[in-house]
């Protein structure tokens, strides 16, 4: 633009040529600033330019190339930053989602509204151009400037008002991003200098030097309304400036690149989203003296079964199974059979009102093209058939349970695992789910689960007090979206639902986390039960009475430990294993899109008493080399990390509610992870390890018989899957099967005697361990400590596929509960290893399946559905 200008004499000779390298030397800087950014959004998964910024310089892009220009070596220039501006409108559309958390409207349309800005700014670009440049009656023409062959038209004074005002928006948008944001996601100080420098040379030296040398052309530089637009942008670059260093300085940079608000903002002007005010209070306030409120009472130590729903689908002989377990066994006055679709919850309240889920189920079921099966009672333990008297039986709907008042809140520095409640079961050492939370002083609850019943949580946990964010099991986002449209629809308050990743293989969300913040501690829980009131023990109310009267069918486990609250946040590599598996598990989630602060929260909480834990996961995908350690290969590495040694002999003890197409390989897989041995190698590395199946491994699966003589009998007996063609696979490890009437993790070893627990949401199968492909059939070599690199030691080609999303804790017998042991060289110890750490609520070793006539219970057999078909008949007959 203005390269076809006669200037008048005074003008020095020099002119054309000093404005050429001016403006050469602002579309460089320009051109560095377009990549720069492309690729640090693109790095740090956000986008760098605001929205209305970018649709205005796109346009003035298009108008400028397509309309004004006249050289090519202009229009070469435009239709360069053109392509690269295509860049940064991708980022928006990818990423702009997640900055939209507090406006998702405007998040799930931001491509249509960027789209739509372009299309409104290029016409209105078009217009002013259009009018200025009219050749017959041009704006403000003057001598010596020539457009398209008439003296007159003057494009340059054109293109400063159309990039001054630009700049301004720019600028100004850019400083109140950073400062909204609080993270320097898509910024960095070279694409601060190179922006800045290229607008200070292309707007202020090239038309600074052109008022100076020919000012009757360029007098409107000058101007009052030039003075205030350039003197404005140049502040707010300079401002941002001081932004971004404070930003970089508090900061968090997640695993996966994406940045979030740092815990201290050093920069002073952090604005935080409204939606997350309330868990900013709670993660971030100061440690105040805190009175203790009333609590529940400290227990002892014990554990019960693993896992009490399942990750396969199943059919409607399942859910009659279910609903009859869940009905006929309560002994309600209702005849009404509830919804084969909301066995889950068997009142009739559908809970949330606008989030049917009978309706949601139904739409994911069509979708998916098959059948899911909820969640239901395991077979309990025998001791529901003792005689306990109902005086002490207590009232879990009423909530009238006196509780004792504990000194402290924090009840469990180091950790235990306990028994969860069962009505008209004797209390010994188990906890209820009023316990685990901790009402009276709960502020924000992070709660995952695969199954949720929405009344009976709102009785637990009140959304008017307590801000909750429920990780939930959906696959595709139009079911998700749904959900959150019900929930928003019916403006239960402090509520936020979150589905984490589950893209390609992944099928299901089946873990069960609680991270409950309170003022003094973090309370985190990883139980087996969903939020249910059948996996916490409790059952139907009974419209006679108004309380409960059937004795509970269902018990589970949770593993908990309190983490106090520090004076001030820690740093990322300050954690411990624990904290940083748990940490990376909630980023893998992508828990941060949908508050910012949830993860960042965990920092201001003491991790160091956890160094006798792991916590371990399987992340749902598939992962190749370099990928993070998850699924078997993240019990191996923990182990590894906790018992450095090498182990020759062992013997693993596995309770499991579904086994899959269970085979000997992935059972000797587990076993090895068990070792700490990566289990994807070949077996001439841990040929030293003994790796017969019968006598190494037992895993316990109930009997035919034993759901029979259960307290729920065949009823109850959905919730334990396992197909009868699997199990006559000549693949499948029958001699390793145990009889099992609870459920119970537990692993023991040597060469120094060592023992640990497992409780968690993965049962013994593929789908939530992950299953090993092989690629080239290279060499691997065990050599160096492999579990201390960052990534699994894969080979090209190797993928572990993980179908689902699980997590569990590894618990450390302490050394003093084997010091007294007197042990053979090679000698396991005894199971009263873990008298003082859990208690073993199965018989050991219990009874073969591989040498006797038992037959295992498989829930989808003709006699089972058949006995449940006959018991539904006589339910609607009475």
């Amino acid at each position: 633009m203005g390269s076809n200008d006669i200037p008048p004499p005074h003008v020095p000779s020099t002119y054309h040529a000093t404005c050429t390298v001016l403006l050469g030397s602002a579309g460089f800087l320009w051109t560095l600033t377009y990549v720069l950014m492309t690729q640090q959004s693109l790095r740090d998964r956000t986008y760098p330019m605001p929205i209305f910024a970018l649709a205005f310089n796109f346009a003035w892009e298009i108008v400028f190339a397509l309309y004004v220009t006249e050289t090519a070596q202009e229009k070469a220039v435009f239709g360069t930053w053109m392509a690269l501006d295509i860049g940064l409108m991708y980022t928006i559309v990818k990423y702009g989602a997640n900055e939209w958390k507090h406006a998702p409207i405007v998040g799930r349309h931001i491509g249509t509204i960027l789209f739509g800005c372009v299309l409104w700014v290029s016409w209105a670009l078009w217009a002013v151009c259009v009018w200025w440049l009219n050749l017959d009656d041009p704006v403000n023409p003057k001598a010596g400037k020539i457009y398209r062959g008439v003296i007159g038209p003057d494009t340059t004074e054109l293109g400063y008002w159309t990039t001054a005002l630009p700049q301004l928006v720019l600028s100004v948008q850019l400083l109140a991003q950073i400062v909204v944001r609080g993270h320097s996601g898509g910024a960095s100080y070279s694409i601060w200098a190179t922006r800045f420098f290229g607008s200070l040379t292309g707007q202020i030296m090239y038309y600074g030097y052109c008022s100076y040398v020919w000012p009757e052309a360029h007098g409107y530089f000058i101007s009052h309304l030039s003075i205030c637009i350039q003197v404005a942008w140049v502040l707010a670059d300079l401002a941002y400036l001081f932004v971004l260093r404070g930003v970089k300085r508090s900061e968090v940079v997640l695993k996966d690149g994406r940045k979030i608000r740092g815990s201290e903002g050093k920069c002073g002007m952090e604005i935080l989203d409204s939606d997350d005010d309330d868990l900013r209070k709670a993660i971030a306030m100061s440690l105040e003296e805190f009175s203790a409120a009333t609590v529940p009472p400290a227990c002892t130590n014990s554990v019960v079964g693993l896992q009490a729903d399942p990750e396969t689908s199943d059919d409607d002989d399942v859910r009659k199974v279910m609903a009859l377990s869940l009905e006929s066994n309560g002994k309600t006055a209702s005849s009404n059979l509830p919804s084969m679709q909301a066995v889950n919850r068997p009142s009739n309240s559908q809970g949330l009102a606008g989030l049917d889920r009978k309706a949601m189920e139904q739409e994911r079921l069509a979708r998916l093209g098959k059948r899911k099966k909820p969640a239901s009672p395991e077979p309990p333990s025998r001791t529901a058939k003792q005689k306990i008297s109902h005086s002490s039986a207590t009232d879990a709907s009423q909530a009238k349970v006196a509780i004792d008042v504990s000194n402290s809140p924090i009840q469990y520095p180091r950790g235990a695992i306990k028994r969860t409640w069962a009505f008209k079961h004797p209390r010994t050492n188990d906890i209820r789910i009023e316990e685990v939370v901790q009402s009276s002083t709960l502020q924000v609850a992070i709660l995952s689960a695969f199954d949720w019943d929405v009344d009976w949580i709102f009785t637990k946990i009140d959304p008017e007090k307590v801000k909750q964010i429920w990780i939930m099991n959906a696959k595709g986002k139009g079911l998700q979206d749904k959900w959150r449209q019900d929930a928003a629809d019916q403006n239960v308050p402090n509520l936020k639902m979150h589905f984490p990743p589950m893209a390609g293989p992944t099928q299901n969300m089946h873990s069960k986390l609680m991270l409950l913040f309170h003022p003094t501690h973090l309370r985190i829980a990883v139980p087996t039960a969903n939020f249910n009131k059948y996996d916490w023990g409790e059952t139907n109310i009974t419209p006679r009475t108004g309380k409960m009267e059937q004795a509970a069918v269902m018990e589970n486990s949770v593993f908990l430990i309190d983490l106090p609250r520090l004076p001030a946040a820690c740093r990322r590599e300050d954690l411990t294993w624990f904290g940083k598996e748990l940490l990376y598990y909630l980023e893998a989630q992508n828990l941060g899109e949908t508050s910012k602060n949830a993860v960042e929260g965990l920092l201001r909480f003491d991790f160091t008493k956890t160094r006798h834990l792991a916590f371990v996961h399987s992340i749902g995908g598939r992962h190749g080399p370099g990928a993070h350690w998850t699924g078997l290969p993240s019990l191996s590495s923990s182990l590894r990390r906790m018992y450095p040694g090498k182990v020759t002999k062992m013997e693993l003890d596995y309770a499991t509610s579904s086994l899959g197409a269970l085979t000997s390989e992935f059972l000797k897989q587990v076993f090895f992870s068990s070792c700490g041995i990566f289990p994807f190698r070949p077996r001439d590395v841990t040929e030293d390890v003994s790796v017969n199946v019968s006598d190494a491994v037992r895993f316990y699966f109930p009997s035919q018989s034993t759901v029979e003589h259960s307290t729920g009998g065949v009823e109850c007996g959905g919730t334990n899957t396992l197909n009868q063609q699997h199990f006559a696979s000549s693949k499948f490890p029958v001699e390793a099967m145990y009889d099992y009437k609870s459920t119970r993790p537990g692993v023991r070893g040597t060469d120094k005697p060592f023992a640990w627990a497992y409780i968690g949401s993965a049962n013994l199968t593929e789908s939530a361990w992950g299953a090993h492909s092989m690629g080239n059939k290279s060499q691997h070599k065990d050599e160096g400590a492999w579990w201390e690199e960052e990534t699994m030691p894969l080979q090209k080609g190797d993928k572990v596929e993980i179908r689902n999303w699980e997590c569990g804790i590894i618990v450390r017998v302490p050394d003093s509960s084997l010091m007294d042991l007197k042990l053979e060289t090679g000698e396991v110890p005894p199971m009263s290893v873990f008298d003082q750490t859990l208690e073993i609520p199965f018989r050991f070793p219990g009874e073969p399946f591989g040498d006797s006539e038992k037959k295992p219970w498989f829930f989808r057999s003709r006699e089972n559905i058949a006995t449940v078909n006959k018991l539904e008949q006589a339910r609607k007959k009475a």
